[in-house]
């Protein structure tokens, strides 16, 4: 590849599958991205990235260029070692954070408020993959952070630590034990609802269920939280649940929280970003942000 330039437009829409975003995110028009993306299909004699609903997604060779691709553009950059100054007050351009719809209830309205704040034109963008796929999401850029409890994401990829935080038991307000000290053998008798995700690390709610002997008291398993206040407040069922997440549901439903007569550990919400992004100046700067909110220091960053 003759032109460097076309290396930028090519990570750019493996980034952000989409040539207005793409554009956006590189301060040119839709017009150079369209104009470098043909020259890149001539060059290489594949599309490259075909429409698919609303998305420009990569073509099999693509996927296979992606890689080998983006490590010559990383190779660039620490040859040169010039790093642009990120200008929130300036900046432009679409954040991508895998976390799940806790997430997006218990974090993100005090993530926005800030961001809007401080960098009116940045925008945040939310999605929700599979560990592997959030894994390359962050290798590549099409990810920028992670955000959550994530024990399984491991390779290349730094982590730090916002706050702790623990289980407690919910339940409605009308409950039979509402009202009651929830012994051991109460808790381990009720009908339960759990909300499971493979490479979640909470995953031990199931094992501590399972060791009480409640296996076969599992009476729903859910993918994810939101919808499980609307059976709590249907049902006898009691639910474990992250404090923090039961304390901003409790204000909407009818809810009642109590403490798990179960050992359950304590647990880390943490930010994810791969070493590739380590010093990127516009991840740094997006990672400290969340950081200073949380009250948490990136030191070494």
């Amino acid at each position: 590849m003759k032109d460097l330039n076309l290396l930028y437009v090519f990570e750019a829409m493996w980034r952000d599958r989409s040539v207005t975003q793409a554009a956006d995110n590189l301060g040119v028009t839709q017009a150079a991205v369209s104009s470098a993306l043909k020259r890149l299909r001539l060059e290489y004699g594949d599309k490259l990235f075909t429409q698919v609903g609303r998305r420009m997604e990569p073509t099999p060779y693509a996927v296979e260029l992606a890689q080998p691709l983006m490590g010559a553009l990383a190779m660039v950059r620490k040859a040169s070692n010039v790093h642009t100054p990120f200008d929130p007050t300036a900046a432009r351009r679409q954040f991508t954070i895998r976390t799940r719809d806790i997430g997006e209830v218990v974090y993100f309205p005090r993530i926005l408020q800030e961001v809007t704040k401080v960098a009116p034109g940045v925008r945040i963008r939310t999605t929700f993959q599979p560990i592997d796929d959030t894994l390359s999401g962050l290798a590549t850029g099409r990810i920028d952070l992670a955000l959550g409890f994530l024990p399984s994401l491991e390779t290349a990829i730094h982590r730090k630590v916002l706050f702790k935080q623990y289980y407690v038991c919910v339940m409605r307000k009308g409950h039979p034990l509402a009202k009651k000290k929830l012994t051991h053998d109460l808790f381990r008798r009720q009908h339960h609802l759990l909300v499971e995700y493979s490479g979640s690390g909470h995953l031990v709610i199931e094992k501590a269920l399972i060791e009480a002997g409640a296996r076969n008291n599992i009476k729903l398993r859910l993918p994810q939280y939101l919808s499980a206040p609307h059976f709590i407040i249907s049902s006898d069922m009691v639910w474990c649940a992250p404090v923090l997440l039961a304390e901003t549901l409790a204000q909407h439903y009818d809810l009642v929280i109590k403490p798990v007569p179960l050992e359950l550990p304590t647990f880390e919400i943490a930010l994810y970003w791969h070493d590739r992004f380590h010093r990127d100046p516009a991840n740094k700067w997006l990672r400290e942000l969340i950081a200073q909110i949380y009250g948490a220091t990136l030191a070494g960053n």
